[in-house]
């Protein structure tokens, strides 16, 4: 009589057991599914960088050229295209370039805070610009920017299409990340509409739209250890 209780009492725990196996199975195999078909896949067109002397890193488009060493990264990309240098006012825009540069950027680190780095790096604002040890914005010259966990200023430097954005953005309290974004004045509205069609029919330009997204793209992506 307990010999047969307990072979049956076996018999009902191997059950148990048997089951407990096959919801582990399923609950693995489910698990295995949802990752294999929920992982973000790898975009082949972006491309990572790291500069280990300066400790920043960052994603950008493939199509870009990357150059780095101990005191700045510069972010680049031109086309085929002669053309005038509309920049080149003691040469009154006689000077012939081959190429195009659609997408210029510069960046490097101030050990500063964001006040000081400013004060330094753009020595010509005006004091009214900075109260109590903060800046005051001006429309059209001095802009908050914020790109997800870098927060500061834009300063507006330029003239007839040429000059560049300076973007200020605080990593710490000593600590200052500088990037500059070069206008690209064929672009700007400031020359002749027959040039700047001449420009974006050129096969793999980057005209002003997309050069915007893909700035923001990279700056977003930054990472400073």
């Amino acid at each position: 009589m307990f010999y047969h209780c307990d072979i049956l009492s076996f018999k009902i725990d191997m059950k148990k057991i048997i089951v407990l196996i096959l919801i582990l199975l399923l609950v693995m195999s489910g698990y295995w599914y949802y990752k294999k078909n929920n992982t973000v896949p790898v975009d082949p067109n972006i491309s990572s960088y790291r500069n280990t002397n300066l400790g920043i890193s960052f994603k950008y488009p493939k199509i870009l050229t990357t150059k780095g060493n101990n005191a700045s990264i510069n972010i680049h990309h031109e086309v085929p295209f002669t053309h005038h240098d509309f920049c080149d006012f003691k040469g009154e825009a006689t000077t012939t370039i081959n190429t195009l540069t659609d997408f210029n950027v510069t960046m490097h680190l101030v050990s500063k805070n964001l006040v000081d780095s400013m004060k330094t790096e753009s020595p010509y604002i005006p004091e009214e610009n900075f109260v109590n040890n903060t800046i005051v914005p001006s429309p059209g010259f001095i802009e908050e920017v914020n790109f997800g966990n870098l927060k500061g200023y834009s300063i507006f430097e330029g003239a007839e299409g040429c000059g560049h954005v300076i973007y200020y953005l605080s990593v710490s309290d000593n600590k200052t990340l500088v990037i500059i974004n070069d206008f690209i004045t064929i672009f700007s509205g400031a020359i002749d509409i027959e040039n700047m069609e001449r420009a974006l029919a050129v096969p793999g330009v980057i005209n002003r739209q997309m050069a915007e997204e893909i700035f923001k793209s990279i700056v977003k992506t930054v990472q400073i250890q």
